[in-house]
């Protein structure tokens, strides 16, 4: 059997995709060239926008049409969210679930590999039960659940034997890890090799002190990079989004990264057009983002998700008053990202390749394009020197 598997969303459902795929190795499969010359389609959906499920239910249609022989196996969150919606498409769609290839505490699992990256993506955590009011997450990965420590670590060390230079500590909610990031963290640090970590998104009020000072004590092994999704600037919104800080304490949390990591990249996630977001509400949203704090913003516009209490929220905000917002945010991003890498000329930064092109990624988070010949470099992860070409970040190496 050849099989062919297709993975929307986040570093979550990567994760995940890659644990299916070294388990259908185990079970025999081959791996198709393209996903319609598979005889098994796996698609590993996501549902946290209107557009993720389009692109999905566009995908299955596609496949049922064009590789006629195919099973087609739906796992994720929209698999656990519309399963009978899923199944409407074709008669030869089947409904694995998010909970197939979820981990849990009884049937623990690890991979050994991370196809097709550079950096391996390593899930320690999942699951979320604070019910944010415009999220779904909550309501298809509701059970929290945390990797035991001993087969996290284990996991990571089989990944950096195996030649990979960054790990990317991954979660639902990463900062509720059960016993803490930072006693996790100290123990991969002491793994053998050249390494280094990265945590994946993490909430503002998850960025204590204690991981601070770690993140501090050993920056040579922890990047320099926190990504906070603030999702709004206005006090208002963040009450009806059920957020659990308010815009001053967030901005608090957030100098106090820049203030305890001076060279952090600070980036963040945030959210246009939320029901009965005033024209004063997205200039809070901006004032607060333009602060000077954050090395690049994540534009979202809002996306009515079934069953959460926004979607039913009045106030919808027109779709051009929508787009105007996140063009002026995203035109802000792009003055944003410029401002923080030219910080950085003529400094050195350690460097890992991303992918198959000629790019490198920073600690702190910034894109390189690599003026040198990085195929010539032995180590992987290496020192480069950031210089602006064309007006762009680039790099050469020097070590």
């Amino acid at each position: 059997m050849k099989a062919f598997i297709f993975t929307f969303g986040c570093k979550v459902n990567q994760y995940e995709s890659q644990l299916l795929r070294e388990r259908l190795a185990r079970d025999g499969y081959s791996w198709a060239d393209t996903i319609y010359d598979a005889d098994a389609v796996f698609i590993n959906s996501c549902t946290v926008t209107s557009e993720a499920d389009r692109q999905c239910r566009q995908l299955i249609r596609k496949v049922a049409n064009r590789n006629p022989g195919a099973k087609i196996l739906i796992s994720g969150c929209y698999a656990a969210r519309a399963s009978g919606e899923l199944k409407k498409l074709s008669p030869r769609v089947e409904i694995a679930g998010a909970a197939s290839i979820n981990l849990t505490a009884s049937a623990p699992a690890s991979i050994t590999a991370f196809d097709g990256h550079s950096r391996a993506f390593v899930k320690i955590q999942d699951g979320c039960n604070s019910f944010c009011s415009y999220c779904i997450v909550p309501f298809v990965r509701r059970e929290m659940w945390s990797k035991p420590t001993a087969i996290a670590v284990e996991e990571i060390r089989t990944l950096v034997a195996n030649g990979y230079p960054e790990i990317v500590l991954s979660g639902v909610r990463l900062g509720r890890y059960d016993g803490g990031l930072v006693p996790l963290l100290k123990k991969i640090i002491a793994l053998q090799g050249r390494f280094r970590i990265r945590l994946s998104s993490l909430e503002a009020l998850d960025v204590t002190d204690g991981l601070l000072d770690c993140m501090a004590d050993y920056r040579e092994k922890i990047c320099a990079h926190l990504h906070i999704p603030m999702q709004s600037g206005s006090d208002a919104v963040l009450r009806r989004m059920n957020r659990p800080y308010l815009s001053d304490g967030f901005l608090r949390i957030a100098e106090n990264i820049a203030r305890r990591l001076p060279d952090a990249g600070i980036t963040t996630d945030i959210i246009v057009g939320f029901p009965g977001e005033t024209g004063d509400d997205f200039e809070q949203t901006h004032k607060l983002a333009a602060s000077g704090i954050f090395s690049r913003l994540h534009v979202f516009s809002f996306s009515p998700r079934p069953g959460t209490a926004a979607e039913k929220f009045p106030g919808r905000i027109d779709a051009g008053i929508i787009k105007e917002r996140a063009g002026l945010l995203r035109a802000l991003d792009a003055g944003l990202q410029d401002i923080f890498w030219k910080r950085f000329i003529e400094k050195k930064l350690a460097v890992v390749r991303e992918g198959t092109k000629n790019t490198l990624l920073s600690d702190n988070y910034i894109r390189l394009h690599s003026l040198d010949d990085i195929n010539t470099i032995s180590d992987s992860l290496f020192n480069v020197k950031l210089v602006s070409h064309n007006g762009k970040p680039a790099a050469t190496c020097i070590s």
